[in-house]
């Protein structure tokens, strides 16, 4: 039976990795596997793909038997409509666990760390299994992307053990092409809305509530450019998606803080009461990197459904 793994629509660097990676693990393993993805992958994945010169070569469709192993999530309404969800065997995720795996008997490992990759990095390490510099390279860069540089709270020591262990495996993965990496992901050209990721409700709130995130190089430079540009986003996303509390952290990459920008009052207030952070202006700076996930856990357990 084919296999094939895949993750949400418009994956970013962590499921990307997974998805290349495990394919390769379990093609080791004997099994006749593929992976696929549908959408635009986010930008940090083109500049990692070009600056290590590595292909993608994704199946071009899911066909109606193949047996499905999502990576990177677990949330139904994210996936490609073209997965019929009884063909889902395996989830391999770290963020909330749905409650359609349980009721479905799927087989899966959902872990509260850093980055997804760090599970199929494990589980190289613990097989044995020989792997390839560009699965290296990708899980590597799924871990670090995801943990901001093992930066945020929510990076666990077995997400730096494996970016250790990877970054070991390939010479060519420096600090200087990290950072360089960063910088150049952070240059926003005319996709600043997409690149906020405002568009969507947060499922497991009964407020209505959005938080977007931007990872960019010298915050305090890129606020002075675009602040007015993402206050205007924040309205137009807000009225269109009529979402009450709204709101985009802009993490510094470099300087390792984050600074909050919030659409109005009742927003900047839920986040100062909810992390201790003081707003002016509906803005906000935070002393230490925080992640959109670590700000919205908190807020979940607030306003739990």
């Amino acid at each position: 039976m084919r296999k094939v793994i895949t993750s949400y629509i418009n994956p970013d660097m962590d499921g990307i990795a997974l998805m290349y990676s495990y394919c390769e693990y379990l093609r080791k393993n004997g099994e006749d596997a593929y992976y696929y993805f549908e959408g635009t992958y986010k930008k940090e994945v083109g500049i990692i793909l070009d600056k290590f010169n590595i292909t993608l070569n994704p199946t071009d469709k899911i066909l109606a038997d193949d047996e499905i192993i999502l990576v990177d999530t677990n949330y139904l309404e994210e996936i490609p409509k073209s997965i019929i969800k009884d063909n889902i065997v395996e989830v391999i995720d770290h963020h909330n666990r749905e409650k359609w795996i349980d009721e479905c008997g799927v087989k899966a490992q959902i872990d509260p760390i850093g980055a997804a990759s760090t599970i199929v990095a494990e589980r190289f390490k613990k097989n044995n299994f020989d792997i390839s510099r560009e699965s290296a390279i990708l899980l590597y860069y799924g871990v670090i992307s995801n943990t901001m540089n093992l930066k945020i709270k929510l990076t666990n020591q077995r997400d730096i053990d494996m970016a250790n262990w990877l970054k070991d495996l390939v010479p060519e993965i420096t600090d200087e092409i990290t950072t360089e990496i960063f910088v150049k992901k952070s240059e926003i050209g005319d996709n600043l809305r997409e690149e906020m990721e405002v568009e969507f409700k947060d499922q497991f709130m009964s407020i209505s509530w959005s938080m977007g995130q931007l990872e960019v190089a010298n915050v305090e430079e890129f606020l002075n450019k675009y602040e007015c540009d993402i206050r205007n986003i924040l309205d137009t996303v807000s009225k269109e998606k009529n979402v009450e509390y709204m709101s985009v952290n802009c993490m510094d990459i470099i300087n390792g803080y984050s600074s909050i920008v919030a659409l109005n009052d009742k927003t900047a207030e839920l986040i100062s009461k909810s992390i201790g952070i003081e707003f002016t202006d509906l803005k906000a700076k935070t002393n230490e990197l925080v992640s959109r996930k670590e700000i919205v856990k908190i807020i979940r357990n607030l306003y739990p459904l």
